[in-house]
């Protein structure tokens, strides 16, 4: 039998009374985006290291920088006021996040990038405690309808620093989770999770096909030299058929400075950063630093 014409106002009783710690939010120190596609079931999954390396490679986990600040709107609740002065609830008022951080130019490009996508929003307390939504046994981000970022604000050569600040907007579902469902774990891993970090890829001095070496600098600054990558990380590829030439070492012989050896053929060739493991232009350093690079074309001889 279908029952219908029931609605469920309520849920029983509750309990008002807590003993022993209070759970409550921290400041908030971190904050995480997470995408709509991740599916994460808390009983069957994992949210471990590989796991959260695996989200970020795919683009599904981003790790914003470190929050010099946050506040929050304060919305309140809607009413409608009646000629007797009455007021009739209308709907909920959504929570709004303003966070603030230390401002430069590839964030703030960043920033304006990630804030075209569909995103869910994980917030990490200075206790280590990461809140999300527990929709449906599933580790949810709380749904936003609405990222926005403000123009930065200048370094005024006394007390303030050129800050830049990113609203994040809740839905009616989302502030329903935060004030409903709102559940955290616990780890002190969340605040070492790195974003992914743009670097750029150039031509060494050495450009013979048995031995050729190239250059990998941080894309923000162009001069920072990333230093720890390895055979695993590199990809090497045909330019006329995009086939992988199976390279047979790398080695960083100074920082920054990568020495591929065993490309098969001279001619031209594609050279990237690339995780073959999981098809990825995110790649990593011990599932801790990730890296996406430019495709690097050189004629080898």
């Amino acid at each position: 039998m279908i029952q219908n014409g029931v609605l469920n106002c309520g849920s029983g009783s509750t309990g008002t009374w807590f003993d022993g710690c209070k759970i409550t939010p921290k400041d908030f120190s971190k904050a995480f985006l997470l995408s709509p596609l991740a599916n994460i079931d808390l009983t069957d999954d994992d949210f471990d290291e590989a796991a959260r390396a695996l989200l970020i490679k795919k683009g599904w986990l981003v790790a914003l920088n470190d929050i010099l600040q946050v506040s929050e709107a304060g919305a309140k609740n809607n009413y409608q006021t009646l000629p007797n002065k009455k007021k009739i609830f209308i709907s909920q008022g959504l929570y709004e996040f303003m966070m603030e951080f230390e401002a430069n130019i590839c964030l703030v490009k960043a920033l304006h990038k990630l804030a075209k996508k569909k995103w869910q929003l994980l917030l990490l307390d200075t206790e280590g405690k990461l809140f999300f939504d527990n929709k449906n046994g599933k580790l949810n981000g709380f749904e936003l309808q609405e990222i926005s970022v403000d123009n930065e604000t200048v370094n005024d050569g006394g007390s303030k620093l050129a800050m830049m600040t990113l609203m994040a907007q809740f839905t009616q579902d989302g502030t329903k989770g935060y004030n409903e469902r709102r559940s955290y774990i616990v780890s002190d891993e969340f605040y070492e999770i790195m974003g992914v970090q743009d670097v750029v890829l150039a031509a060494g001095d050495i450009l013979a096909h048995a031995t050729a070496t190239v250059t990998v600098m941080g894309g923000c600054d162009g001069t920072s030299p990333i230093s720890g990558l390895e055979l695993a990380n590199f990809r090497v590829r045909v330019a006329s058929t995009g086939v992988v030439d199976p390279i047979t070492a790398v080695a960083e012989i100074a920082d920054g400075v990568y020495q591929i050896t065993g490309i098969a053929a001279a001619g031209d060739t594609l050279i990237d950063l690339y995780d073959t493991v999981n098809g990825s232009a995110v790649t990593d350093i011990d599932t801790k630093q990730f890296y996406q690079s430019n495709v690097l074309e050189v004629t080898l001889t």
